[in-house]
């Protein structure tokens, strides 16, 4: 068929087509038709929102190995130290900021993606995925740290230290995890490479501390270890209490590239 032929069979089908679906019966028809579709659109129930148990449920099933099995790395890596080299109780703080610089990752998935503006888009907000995350890598620490004192009053045979060496943890963990909240509600570039410097800064500080300050460790400082705790606590909660915030007013959190 003959380009000329071609273009004249479809202009006589498209004039027929034409005809056909602008007689009035076939219009009314028509209107008809969207006016029962809109109806059927207003009449939809809105879909029940989830609950935030169902979402830490559904968090825990896509993340929950890449927040919880680094910490079970570190963990190992803790336990074979301490039982090769019969590590000091007071040398189980410089092994803190290792737990924050294995989950950072994660919590920095998103403005490394360059996805932040899909997660604050979303129905469920970008302030309740971090505070899910949070639930899950507090807890898994949480797990590790027990494990790390029962081994501790095992290899020592003696729970005299044990409350302060949970204090000598807490105050390292405390700082990393404060610092990486605050860096990811802040920071836009820079947040997951100065969360990673400050961690691996804690640990070289905390791992000499011990050598370079022995007096800290004494009895008479734990004092200031109190203190310590106190503060960062403090900080921590701010930044949850930020992130709870948020995510009732369903606020953007986080910064957006």
């Amino acid at each position: 068929m003959r380009d000329e032929e071609l273009e004249e069979s479809l202009k006589v089908f498209f004039e027929q087509t034409i005809d056909e679906y602008t007689k009035p019966a076939q219009i009314e028809k028509t209107a008809a038709l969207c006016v029962a579709v809109m109806r059927e659109q207003a009449e939809v129930p809105e879909e029940p929102r989830q609950s935030f148990w169902g979402f830490l449920s559904d968090v825990f099933h896509f993340e929950g190995r890449s927040l919880l099995l680094p910490q079970l790395g570190v963990l190992l890596a803790t336990c074979h130290v301490a039982c090769t080299y019969s590590m000091s109780a007071y040398a189980l703080p410089h092994w803190m900021p290792l737990f924050i610089l294995v989950i950072m990752p994660t919590f920095f998935k998103g403005q490394h993606y360059r996805v932040s503006e899909v997660e604050a888009a979303t129905r469920t907000s970008g302030a309740q995925l971090a505070l899910a995350r949070l639930i899950l890598a507090g807890g898994g620490a949480l797990v590790c740290l027990t494990f790390l004192l029962g081994l501790e009053v095992w290899v020592q045979r003696s729970f005299e230290n044990l409350g302060r060496v949970v204090i000598y943890c807490l105050v390292p963990y405390l700082t990393c995890m404060t610092a990486m909240l605050a860096l990811i509600r802040k920071r836009r570039k820079d947040g997951a490479p100065l969360c990673a410097a400050i961690s691996i800064g804690s640990v070289v500080f905390w791992r000499w501390s011990s050598r370079l300050f022995p007096w800290l460790y004494e009895a008479s400082a734990l004092g200031i270890w109190v203190a310590a705790v106190l503060f960062y606590s403090c900080l921590l909660a701010k930044e949850i209490a930020y992130i709870i915030h948020a995510n009732k007013e369903v606020n953007m959190y986080g910064i957006v590239d």
